[in-house]
């Protein structure tokens, strides 16, 4: 079976193996479904609802209010913003041979592109009234006077001129006229972008997380599987384990060494919990909230032996990590996305880990020493299985771990390769590593990376004038040429508080150097920017939070990195505080 299948299930959706009947007795082909919905979205004028089915010939409409994800059989998935107006125009895949052809119109607005399978041949396309825009195998983000490639390439035609833009590069468009020089994008226009394609205050995309019912989940399971009562995720009963899985490569060694290592930790920290209280570092009982930044490797496999050398993307979530001093009981949860690298085949698209446990239907899988030494296994239900989920849906087999890394473990360069960065000296934030690997029908995921999480500041305490110098660290992990490790930087954030500015720079990671400046966003706790390296074309994408500190409640932050470049990629986390 192939991924496709699994991946648009695990987006709440179940692109089509049929035709839908829409209106009358007219047959339309469907070609995705709507994977994330916010008021207002219509699609020849009915209004869009999650799991909706998209059609060829649909015309996608919004308001001001209104964004809508589509999610397309080859993987593809598009984000249409605000006051935007998409007419699918052609849609042909054929799944066997892993080739089609995708064409649409962006009459007004914008939207984000993330290629699947189509585009990895050029054939996908997106006219808008300035210019016509070819996708490969890529990222972009396309309105009616720009386009900017995130990933991958785009070629712009306008005004009977073409021009290539590659990763972190930019056109403007007027009608009738040649696109612009490719160069830098304007300042802050990444930014406004991102903000324009997150959902809004109490927006949910349409639906509860986890409102699924068992019912339409069989039901996306028949038809995936073309058989009632077949299930795409196998037998209820568990599976059992499968043969020995061979390295991917050194980042899942170091992930399986890791995972051995955070399990020992975790079983010395269960004897500290036999220590009186009084002779250890304070424990409190508190929730974290945060980042996380990796990477994820996914391969297929068939006869338990690989057949595929797999594809790599770059992670990036959120972090929440709950500790329970009267429990004893650590859990962690990182959810997020994965952002594909040149090879998308079989990377799934979202991901819900759960590593320990606050609750007392289940085992708590992890151990609470102090502030300083915590760490959990993969969270289990009350059956023992692995509660994680990958796209939406459950996995087995799984194996992981997340610890905190304390200040004189954070310094040795030899565990968890933090090199010769100084780490933040935080006097509240924490931060680690985590990794998981799990099986989902005949795929193996591999996550690997660091997670950041601070206590929470409120909007208000946020300085509204000043400057203050925030100084740490950035790790991550990396991915150059087909090589895997973990690499780090110092990190340094000048923020301009009245400006609501901030300059950053990231020096000596992985002999590369960054700079670039950061903008507050409209709830001044957070912020985003881009950031360029002097070698390899490499871009580095950060966003982040403020948190309290002893010196303040906004004296230490912590946020995701991503990071792209010349067959580089790179995911990772930044923690700091104020000098």
């Amino acid at each position: 079976m192939r991924r496709v299948f699994r991946r648009r299930i695990g987006q709440g959706t179940m692109a089509a193996l049929t035709v839908a009947l829409l209106g009358g007795s007219a047959l339309a082909q469907e070609v995705g479904k709507a994977s994330a919905v916010n008021p207002n979205a219509t699609a020849n004028m009915r209004t869009i609802t999650i799991g909706a089915s998209i059609t060829h010939k649909e015309r996608i409409r919004t308001t001001n209010a209104g964004s809508v994800q589509l999610l397309f059989i080859d993987k593809t998935s598009m984000t249409i913003g605000p006051n935007s107006d998409l007419t699918i125009d052609e849609y042909v895949y054929d799944p066997n041979a892993g080739s089609g052809k995708l064409a649409a119109t962006l009459g007004k607005g914008a939207l984000r592109f993330v290629g699947g399978q189509i585009s990895h041949t050029g054939d996908a396309e997106i006219k808008t009234a300035s210019a016509t825009v070819g996708i490969r195998g890529g990222v972009a983000l396309i309105g009616t006077n720009h386009v900017y490639a995130g990933y991958g390439s785009s070629t712009v035609r306008s005004g009977g001129s073409t021009v290539t833009l590659g990763a972190g590069e930019y056109t403007a468009l007027q009608s009738g006229q040649p696109p612009s020089p490719p160069g830098p994008p304007p300042p802050n226009f990444v930014l406004n972008q991102i903000q324009m394609f997150q959902s809004g205050g109490g927006q949910s995309g349409g639906v509860a997380r986890g409102a699924a019912s068992q019912g339409n989940v069989q039901r996306a399971s028949n038809r995936a599987t073309g058989t009632p009562g077949g299930s795409v995720v196998g037998s209820l009963t568990p599976a059992p384990p499968p043969a020995a899985i061979p390295p991917i490569n050194q980042a899942a060694s170091t992930l399986n060494q890791s995972v051995q290592n955070s399990t020992q930790n975790v079983a010395a920290q269960q004897t500290a919990r036999e220590i009186p209280h009084e002779v250890v570092d304070p424990r409190p009982s508190l929730t974290l909230s945060g980042f996380l930044g990796g990477l994820m490797h996914t391969v297929l496999t068939g006869n338990n032996s690989y057949s595929s050398s797999g594809s790599t993307g770059t992670m990036t979530g959120t972090s929440t990590v709950a500790l329970d001093a009267n429990g004893n009981r650590v859990q962690a949860n990182f959810s997020g996305e994965v952002t594909p690298g040149p090879n998308t085949a079989y990377l799934p698209s979202t991901f819900d880990y759960q590593f320990g446990s606050v609750g007392t239907d289940s085992e708590g899988q992890g151990a609470y020493g102090d502030y300083n030494n915590f760490g959990a296994g993969p969270g289990l239900d009350a059956n023992g299985q692995p509660v994680s989920k990958i796209n939406s849906l459950p996995i087995t087999n799984q194996a992981g771990a997340m610890i905190a890394l304390n200040r004189s473990e954070a310094s040795l360069q030899g565990q968890y390769n933090t090199g010769n960065a100084t780490p933040c000296q935080c006097d509240y934030t924490r931060w680690g590593f985590w990794g998981s690997t799990s099986t989902q029908y005949s795929y193996i995921d591999t996550a690997i990376g660091f997670w950041v999480a601070g206590r929470p500041t409120t909007a208000g305490e946020v300085p509204l004038t000043g400057q203050a110098t925030y100084a740490g660290h950035v790790v991550a992990a990396i991915e150059n040429q087909g090589s895997e490790y973990f690499a780090s930087g110092n990190f340094s954030n000048t923020v301009n508080f009245g400006n609501r500015t901030g300059a950053v720079t990231v020096t000596g990671l992985d002999n590369t150097n960054y700079a670039g400046q950061v903008q507050f966003m409209q709830d001044p706790r957070n912020f985003a920017g881009s950031l360029a390296g002097d070698a390899g074309a490499r871009q580095m994408a950060l966003t982040g939070s403020f948190f309290r500190g002893v010196a303040g409640p906004a004296s230490e932050m912590g946020g995701s990195v991503s990071i792209t470049g010349t067959n580089y990629l790179g995911g990772g986390i930044f923690a700091a505080q104020v000098k």
